[in-house]
């Protein structure tokens, strides 16, 4: 079996459909450690292109070519397959893991592109909706073969499905009981009839909804509620919808009140209590300065 160190710099670029993903750890006994990535001319020594580079659990940021090797680095590589078999023994790596018997599609990254601009354009001209244009680009995904079904399987975060459901179930259990009602009614009854207090009344309601029910909930609970006030008020209902729009809308303070905060809290490892930190001010700063645009150029009577 010939040497990694005798294989021409651009074997890699044949064969696309060969590579893998391999997981790989660096030996204190290894002989690039010390040395920048391009230096050591890893690519020709290993056969192999490092992809990313993780040090004490986490990534190591900046241009990969200028990033010194330490022991114990942990290296993303894309290899051919031999690799694993011709490194696993080397003194140089405490460990080679083959990641996955699936190699990335390279040959399909334009097609993937396609989709990706297509689902945008179709969504973004109204041609659908952005749910069928989602379902249409990842349906096409899989036939045209970008991904396979266990790839997309496992994109698949299903606490984070169960958790978006049972936020809307909870948001359709404080409106059938009535409990969503009775404190918006309330709360908003707190303006005294002064429009500029019940705008503002209007935005902190929808924004404390859509921390504990999410957006959409949140604005269908005090949507009807704060037109029928509107009008019997006889007051201009345009800034109370923007209102609604943006409280719902600017959702920090909780990883409950948006899909996207769901998404980023387990990966990221972030806790609830780090929401309140930069979600609480991010909350007030948005607030005040829709509250403030909206008095300034609508009028409210």
């Amino acid at each position: 079996m010939p040497s990694a160190e005798n294989e021409h710099p651009l074997s890699l670029n044949q064969n696309i459909q060969e590579r893998r993903l391999v997981e790989a750890v660096v030996s204190p006994h290894c002989a690039v450690v010390g040395e920048r990535i391009r230096d050591a001319q890893f690519r020709d020594r290993y056969g192999a292109v490092v992809m990313a580079v993780a040090r004490n659990g986490e990534r190591v940021s900046g241009n990969l070519g200028s990033i010194r090797l330490e022991a114990g680095d942990t290296l993303l590589l894309e290899a051919r397959p031999a690799f694993v078999s011709r490194q696993r023994y080397n003194k140089d790596f405490l460990l080679v893991n083959d990641l996955d018997t699936e190699t990335p599609r390279h040959d399909r990254a334009m097609l993937a592109w396609i989709i990706l601009f297509a689902v945008v354009l179709g969504a973004g001209f109204e041609f659908t909706s952005m749910l069928n244009a989602a379902l249409l680009g990842a349906g096409a995904m899989i036939a045209l073969g970008c991904c396979s079904l266990s790839q997309a399987e496992k994109s698949l975060d299903l606490p984070v499905l169960i958790t978006i459901g049972a936020s809307f179930a909870l948001g359709a259990a404080l409106q059938k009981t009535g409990v969503a009602g009775f404190l918006a009614a309330h709360v908003l009854e707190l303006s005294g009839g002064r429009p500029w207090l019940l705008l503002i009344m209007t935005y902190m309601l929808v924004s404390l909804f859509t921390e504990i029910i999410t957006n959409n909930a949140a604005a269908i609970l005090t949507l009807p509620i704060v037109l029928e006030i509107t009008e019997k008020a006889h007051l201009n209902q345009e800034p109370f919808i923007f209102a609604i729009m943006m409280g719902a809308s600017a959702s920090f303070a909780t990883p409950l009140g948006y899909q996207c905060n769901l998404m980023v809290y387990g990966p990221g490892g972030y806790r609830f209590s780090d929401f309140l930190k930069v979600g609480v001010p991010m909350n007030l700063f948005i607030g005040a300065t829709t509250v403030a645009i909206l008095l300034t150029f609508w009028p409210l009577t």
